[in-house]
């Protein structure tokens, strides 16, 4: 290094006592250009840190508050951690892995200057956000206490400035984050983000006054934490400004000019103080995210609780879609222009107040959709006023009372009016609260397809009302329990509203399974769905993994699901998308007990977890007299014995796993039989790819091909094992 360019460290001045071993000092000019050069890695840090349940607007102004404030005042500081310097992640993508270029992070974490500006900025964000989580402050009490520096660094009026939306899964991101504590989204931003290794990060959190054992858990937490080396996070130099609450700005200034001109008249002692205040002298509320009560928890209350700035689709956008799924659906309904209605719903999605009764699907998050969700339809059904919403992760149906009478419309003071006014201006309006009575159900659709081309609009004492996808061009009841019989048409309306349909939910018996095919053009996916007590219908296939998605209702199929059908109740209300069955075997019973087959039925879920599966022995519908596996045996569910055969006889079930998919098809399948000849049998089967099944417990057996059938004793408990043909492991009895 030249004498023109001197070094960016240099070795600590003598003050008559020794430096820290490792200590290194770095100069003002070095962190100056620093700044200039990583400014936005500062912020991001910042952002990321700092309380996730703050609004938006000032959780931005606070981390680019903070990042400045990282600039020392000193002409040199301190660099309490320089092992750091040069450090280079192993997992950091080069730049030839990266589509947008080298990303700057070895050579941000090779910068004397940042590091020094990195290790002040950790240490004020993990203050700040301890200030936030004492009780007797809140987090804008924390926030009004940052720390000292020059006073008017970043100050934002009559804007409300927020990240653009990154998506559902920087959502689901940012959801996981709000649980961690403040050392561990530290930890996470240094590991994800500033690609340190476990131990610089410790050492930086060491540095930042966090104990040593609290350091090596956080950074633990960090690892465990879902979003790979590279999690979707909003940017918080990438903003968007708007308004925060414009119409009522304007309605104080006029009249506060009225007032200000009134007294002018008598005094001119408020023209001389210059108020532009509210009626009755009181200040307005301030248009400054710091002013703290009047700002909005989340930004996304106000943009998304604008009817103007609702997604609409297109008309027929659906046939150059390149995916058919609910972002393909456009706006219907006789009420998709009534501000009133439309304001209503997204007030209450964005706050439900304690007159809307909001429910959801298991593992489905009730907050305020990301950004402008996308208007499905709106219009009166029968009594009710409807509006069906899409936030890409979500749907959400608001239903009031036809009048569409509010709160404030039928009466209300005190208290009540006090805090309906509250929630109107968190949304970020003016707009009436939601009608008495008023109903808000949401229900997770992410990953949807063509396959779901159906919603739950509104249920009636004669059934069920679905609002149908644009393409779907007709619609059949079929009942599951008469497979074969000409189907039912239901009347379709122009807006895509079906005439009500027989539903059995809540029914006290089996006696009929009404099921909804929904006809649609040629290359589109078929529809074929039944009501499960939720918004979102379950869909109904029938085929072998790998194979794709057979129909259910054409030929032996329609026998299977009819024999399925009284277990789908079961079900209800678990959150289920899909139900698909599939004959894996079939087998001749001893003593001439006819063909049997086996099925397994899997209900998969729109979360992923709470998956269900069973495997079903369908005896033949004259043959045997059942097995003795399962107490709670569907033949007792009443009735004569159909010409399709009983329901099937569940011989297993399990949650969660993959079994009967393609990862995990090779299984073994067991049920105790008795014979037309009053003998029990143990009979088994297995998948295809399944052999050499051998009983094991108190029934010694076995046979080489896919079935087994040994005799038993009636309470006979055994255990039976395949063997998989193409590797040789084990292939496990599901029970």
């Amino acid at each position: 290094m030249t004498p023109s360019q001197p070094s960016p460290t240099e070795p600590a001045p003598s003050t008559g006592a020794e430096p820290r071993p490792g200590s290194a000092v770095v100069r003002l000019d070095v962190a100056e250009a620093a700044i200039v050069e990583h400014y936005a890695r500062l912020v991001r840090l910042g952002y990321l840190v700092l309380p996730p349940d703050l609004a938006r607007h000032k959780r931005v102004v606070a981390a680019h508050a903070l990042a400045q404030r990282a600039l020392p005042r000193s002409r040199t500081t301190r660099l309490a951690r320089p092992e750091l310097l040069g450090h280079r992640s192993p997992a950091g993508p080069s730049a030839a892995e990266d589509p947008a270029g080298e990303d700057g992070t070895d050579r941000a974490n090779a910068d004397p200057g940042y590091a020094c500006l990195r290790e002040r900025l950790v240490a004020s964000v993990l203050a700040v956000a301890d200030r936030s989580a004492a009780p007797s402050r809140g987090p804008a009490g924390a926030l009004r206490r940052i720390g000292r520096g020059p006073r008017f660094l970043p100050q934002v009026l009559g804007l409300r400035l927020s990240p653009l939306p990154a998506g559902a899964e920087a959502l689901a991101m940012e959801q996981a984050l709000l649980g961690a504590a403040p050392a561990v989204r530290v930890a996470f931003a240094l590991a994800r983000l500033e690609r340190l290794g476990p131990r610089e990060a410790e050492s930086l959190l060491t540095a930042a006054r966090v104990r040593p054992e609290e350091a090596r858990a956080a950074v633990e937490a960090a690892a465990a934490l879902p979003g790979g080396d590279r999690p979707p996070l909003e940017d918080p130099c990438a903003l968007r400004a708007r308004p925060g609450d414009l119409l009522r700005r304007r309605q104080y200034r006029r009249s506060g000019v009225a007032a200000a001109g009134a007294l002018m008249l008598g005094a001119g002692l408020l023209a001389a103080f210059g108020t532009d205040g509210a009626p009755g002298g009181s200040p307005a509320p301030s248009d400054d995210a710091g002013s703290g009560e009047a700002a909005p928890r989340n930004p996304a209350l106000v943009a998304s609780a604008d009817p103007e700035q609702l997604e609409r689709v297109p008309e027929g956008a659906w046939r150059d879609a390149s995916r058919v799924d609910f972002a393909s659906w456009e706006p219907r309904g006789t009420a998709v222009d009534d501000e009133e209605l439309l304001g209503r719903a997204l007030a209450a999605w964005a706050a439900a107040g304690p007159e809307v009764t909001v429910t959801a699907t298991p593992g489905t998050a009730t907050g305020p959709p990301p950004a402008a969700p996308r208007l499905l339809y709106a219009g009166q059904v029968a009594d009710r006023s409807l509006v069906l919403l899409h936030d890409g992760l979500r749907l959400a149906r608001y239903a009031e009372p036809a009048d569409g009478r509010s709160g404030d419309e039928q009466g209300g003071t005190g208290a009540a009016d006090e805090d309906r006014g509250e929630r109107a201006d968190r949304s970020g309006g003016d707009r009436a609260p939601a009608a008495a009575g008023a109903t808000l159900e949401l229900a997770r659709v992410d990953g949807a397809s063509g396959g779901h081309p159906a919603v739950v609009l509104h249920r009636e004492a004669d059934g069920v009302r679905y609002l149908t996808a644009p393409w779907v061009e007709s619609a059949d009841v079929h009942d599951l329990l008469a497979p074969g019989a000409a189907p039912t048409e239901v009347a379709l309306g122009q807006d895509g509203v079906t005439a009500p349909v027989p539903t059995a939910v809540g029914a006290a018996e089996c006696t009929n399974s009404p099921l909804l095919e929904l006809t649609t053009p040629s290359g589109l996916p078929t529809g074929v769905l039944v009501d499960m007590g939720e918004l979102v219908p379950v869909a109904v296939t029938d085929a072998a993994p790998g194979v794709g998605h057979g129909h259910p209702l054409r030929g032996e199929a329609a026998d299977r699901l009819a024999r399925t059908a009284c277990h789908l109740p079961e079900l209800a209300g678990s959150g289920v998308r899909l139900v698909n069955s599939w004959e894996f075997a079939s087998q001749e019973l001893p003593d001439d007990g006819g063909r049997a087959s086996w099925v397994c039925t899997r209900a998969e879920t729109w979360r992923g977890e709470g998956v269900r599966t069973m495997t079903q022995l369908h005896l033949p519908p004259d043959g045997g007299s059942g097995a003795a596996d399962d107490e709670d045996r569907t033949g007792e569910r009443g009735g004569a014995a159909r010409a399709f055969g009983e329901p099937g006889e569940v011989t297993a079930r399990a949650e969660g796993g993959a079994d009967c998919t393609l990862r995990e098809h090779h299984f073994v399948a067991s049920a105790l039989w008795r014979s037309p000849d009053d003998r029990w049998y143990l009979i088994a089967a297995a998948s295809p790819g399944v052999g050499d099944l051998v009983a094991h417990g108190d029934v010694d057996g076995s046979a080489a091909g896919r079935t087994l059938s040994v005799p038993a004793a009636e309470d006979a408990d055994a255990e039976v094992v395949g063997v998989v043909t193409e590797t040789g492991a084990d292939a496990t009895e599901l029970r």
